[in-house]
């Protein structure tokens, strides 16, 4: 056991934001002092690691347990020992529980030896509540407001993660949650959050999900008659849910529906599945949205096209999109369905970025310089045809 009396946090953005490069940083606002990179640079000091963030191999990380928040460091081998329980105290109160992951010790059983996940020790404080609320998913049955949010909170643990994805029941009644009509907005939501929290970062639980997907991909939730699988990517359309006074919430559910799909594409065969069926459209239209309500949802979409198509030091497999050759400005200006036809992915990432372009180091910056060098085009010459 490790004790300290102290954690040393913190990140200097501004001083991030001037060494990197502007397509390596992510800025939500205009202002540089908020800027972070993508990829989590590592110290000898625990870091929080933001949401939007990748997380590079053989990192010491860890869940403060008072903040919630994911937190990485350098990791010393041989330092400590990575299957023990090691407890950091802040201010002498509140135990932070730390996970190790030690690329050199693959030990989660059948976990693939490209993808090591290092030790997991069990939660035992909240393992019984924990699969008491996952018996209750796995019986189909929804766990009650304060359940869920046990399980969104733990869902982003590496071993609480591992422990749902292992259970094909509890996926298919949380997808079936997602992707049913006649589910609440909050429920659904709670339940993309819940799979987006344990699919994040956490290839062992991506794989166990990924093993299971193709009974899971064939099932008929009670309240659709489509196959699980076709209805999530019909899901993932803003509009037929579309109510007036619950813009911010949609846009919210969507951006945690995309951070679901963004876990589920990183296994090769369910990327390729879902763009064969037209994922690339659906997630055009909640780009092809106006309202800052969907800044988030469309930040998410365009990390997630990054990440898994156009940003190779990413991981992204380079070559299977763009698909379909762009089309014009004056046809994905136009009012009907060609409008989120996936040929206009180029207008409307251009269309955002112009909106942003006082953000330096804006996603859709980034994402405008990808597209363009997937097709092959130079990025000036793309201005020059494409104004609004």
């Amino acid at each position: 056991m490790i004790v300290s009396q102290s954690i040393v946090f913190g990140l200097l953005a501004a001083t991030v934001a001037s060494a990197a490069p502007a397509s390596d940083v992510i800025c939500h606002t205009s202002n540089p002092d908020d800027c972070y990179p993508r990829l989590f640079v590592a110290t000898h000091d625990f870091q929080v690691v933001h949401e939007d963030q990748s997380l590079p191999p053989g990192l010491h990380v860890r869940i403060n347990l008072e903040t919630h928040k994911k937190e990485a460091k350098i990791n010393v081998p041989g330092s400590e020992d990575p299957s023990s329980v090691a407890i950091v105290v802040k201010d002498g109160n509140s135990p932070v529980e730390e996970h190790h992951h030690d690329v050199a010790s693959p030990v989660i059983d059948r976990a693939p030896v490209h993808d090591p996940v290092g030790k997991v020790k069990e939660q035992q404080p909240k393992s019984e509540p924990f699969l008491a609320q996952l018996a209750v998913l796995r019986d189909g049955f929804l766990p009650s407001d304060q359940s869920l949010d046990l399980l969104e909170e733990l869902a982003h643990d590496i071993y609480y993660g591992i422990k749902l994805a292992e259970d094909p029941d509890a996926l298919k009644t949380l997808f079936c949650l997602i992707v049913s009509p006649t589910t609440s907005l909050l429920n659904s939501h709670r339940a993309a959050s819940i799979l987006a929290g344990a699919l994040s970062n956490n290839g062992a639980a991506q794989d166990k999900v990924a093993e299971a997907w193709p009974t899971l991909k064939a099932t008929e939730c009670s309240s659709t008659n489509t196959p699980l699988g076709q209805a999530l990517v019909a899901s993932l359309s803003p509009t037929p849910k579309k109510t007036v006074g619950l813009v911010r919430e949609l846009a919210s559910l969507a951006k945690a529906k995309v951070s679901v799909l963004n876990g589920l594409i990183k296994n090769d065969e369910i990327r390729h599945e879902f763009l064969q069926q037209g994922i690339m459209g659906r997630l055009l239209e909640i780009m092809a949205l106006d309202g800052k309500e969907w800044a988030g949802a469309q930040r998410r979409t365009g990390e997630l096209v990054l990440d898994n198509f156009l940003d190779q030091d990413m991981g992204a497999k380079l070559g299977e999109w763009p698909r379909v050759p762009r089309l014009s400005d004056h046809q994905c200006r136009s009012e009907d369905d060609l409008s989120a036809s996936e040929g206009c992915w180029d207008y409307h990432v251009d269309r955002i970025m112009r909106a942003n372009k006082a953000a330096r180091g804006h996603w859709s910056t980034v994402l405008h310089q990808k597209l363009a060098a997937a097709r092959g085009v130079q990025g000036s010459h793309d201005d020059e045809r494409h104004e609004l």
